[in-house]
């Protein structure tokens, strides 16, 4: 079965001060014309630490963080919410239990400013209702059926929170499958629809479906995240499978921003999308 970890609901988490941390520094080491192998060997680092603080996926400790600041040449305001932002990015946290690789996607999602998500045959975790998210979890091959009913709850509080959230700007595309897989039986379908009919009624939302007549687009078969957590620092992008997950930066950003833009493009109008869950949860009623 799959381990689970600790994230919190409420903090956001030290993982996205990391990211932050991490995107700042690369920001810094670039515009000061070093690569990596340079900077690493000026830091006196081991290979491939750099990489790993740039990506989020390791803090530094104030005598690293000051070295940087040196060798990258980083100004002395800069550097003071540099500092800060190391000091937040090795807070401990409160317990609340989510697959161990998901625990970056579960605080990312709780400190974004714009979330884009396409899922082409099935409504992701984050805009799950319990009933939902307890059949799905439980067909998991990954999940414990001792965590079912505890991430289940964990869910409906992040669809609540995002549902109930003025700041950010949410995106969600689906495929015209996930209107008609009945995951849970008609009924857990149907609250599921309705769920997702006051999303598309919140004015920072908007919901569309890609019709089965649609032709051909640009991620069959793909299911991804971009998250962006500050307006004008880079997106990531967030893909899953099975076992683990993967996130995205720099090019790939891009890439998958265009492929969003070609999935709008195709999918049902935001209007034309709420009619069709009319319709649907006409037929389950």
């Amino acid at each position: 079965m799959g381990q689970t970890a600790d994230v919190t609901e409420e903090d956001p988490g030290p993982v996205v001060q990391r990211i932050l941390l991490g995107a700042e520094l690369r920001e810094a080491r670039e515009n000061s014309g070093l690569s990596t192998s340079d900077a690493t060997r000026r830091l006196g680092w081991y290979a491939g630490k750099l990489s790993k603080v740039e990506q989020g996926d390791k803090s530094v400790t104030d005598r690293e963080l000051s070295k940087a600041i040196d060798v990258f040449g980083i100004t002395r305001e800069r550097a003071d919410a540099l500092k800060e932002l190391a000091t937040e990015a090795r807070r401990k946290l409160p317990p609340a239990r989510v697959p161990e690789w998901a625990t970056k996607y579960v605080n990312l999602i709780a400190a974004a400013t714009e979330l884009k998500l396409f899922f082409p045959d099935s409504f992701p975790g984050t805009v799950q209702t319990f009933e939902y998210a307890h059949a799905m979890l439980s067909d998991s091959v990954v999940v414990s059926r001792a965590d079912v009913d505890r991430m289940a709850e964990e869910r409906i509080k992040r669809a609540t929170t995002l549902l109930h959230n003025e700041e950010a700007r949410f995106w969600l595309i689906v495929g015209e499958e996930a209107l008609h897989r009945e995951i849970g039986g008609k009924r857990v379908l149907r609250d599921q629809l309705e769920q997702i009919r006051q999303f598309a009624n919140s004015p920072n939302t908007t919901v569309q479906v890609v019709p089965f007549d649609g032709g051909a687009h640009t991620c069959h078969g793909t299911s991804f995240t971009i998250i962006t957590l500050l307006e004008g620092k880079p997106s990531i992008v967030y893909t899953e499978g099975l076992t683990g997950s993967d996130y995205l930066g720099r090019e790939h950003v891009r890439v998958y921003n265009l492929a969003y833009d070609n999935l709008r493009a195709v999918a049902l109008s935001p209007q034309k999308t709420v009619e069709a869950i009319d319709r649907r949860i006409e037929e389950l009623s």
